[in-house]
């Protein structure tokens, strides 16, 4: 029992598609498919960046989060330096801000990505000293004013062009190491 089909010329017509906004139910799944594709590219990539920074008379510390359209928040924290300045030296002050020569790119999903150095930024080697060392070289000043200058001047581009900057650091560390022994005038690095 052959059948044999004979052609009439009538096409058969196709199974009814379920269509949802012009769309059928697979285009809608690879749609989906590619959204969750990008998305997971796009929150993958650095979308944020953390910059931190000091105030190199107080010690105040400053968190900038920036993205590529601009500055999002800034966040402040204070120290043990910042509140003892306040209480001591300067009820208030400008801060003078010095970038923390590390930088770090944070994904979408907040996992960081990526740091990046920057050893020439201004105030440099303010972050190679501790907040309570910083304490202990402003009592240790007959004028606390005095060695607010210093701690200015760590962060011109003059002293740091010659690295005089890291001169006055180490300095500063074998005076507190001998018990700050002396004064300072008599310390000072030759320039």
């Amino acid at each position: 029992m052959n059948e044999s089909r004979i052609d009439t010329g009538v096409i058969s017509p196709k199974p009814r598609e379920r269509r949802w906004c012009f769309l059928t139910i697979n285009e809608w799944a690879v749609v989906a498919m590619v959204l969750v594709f990008l998305t997971a590219m796009l929150l993958s990539t650095p979308a944020w960046q953390r910059h931190r920074h000091t105030c190199a008379v107080c010690r105040l510390e400053r968190t900038d989060v920036t993205s590529p359209l601009g500055q999002l928040t800034s966040t402040f924290r204070e120290t043990s330096c910042s509140r003892w300045y306040a209480a001591h030296v300067e009820a208030t002050h400008e801060h003078l801000w010095a970038a923390n020569p590390t930088m770090q790119s944070i994904d979408g999903y907040g996992v960081v990505r990526g740091a990046g150095d920057n050893e020439n930024r201004p105030g440099r080697v303010i972050w190679r000293l501790t907040p309570d060392a910083q304490i202990e070289i402003y009592k240790h000043f007959p004028k606390p004013l005095e060695a607010k200058q210093l701690f200015v001047s760590l962060t011109t581009p003059t002293v740091m062009r010659e690295r005089h900057d890291f001169q006055i650091l180490e300095t500063l560390r074998e005076w507190s190491d001998t018990g700050f022994a002396g004064r300072w005038e008599d310390r000072q690095p030759e320039k």
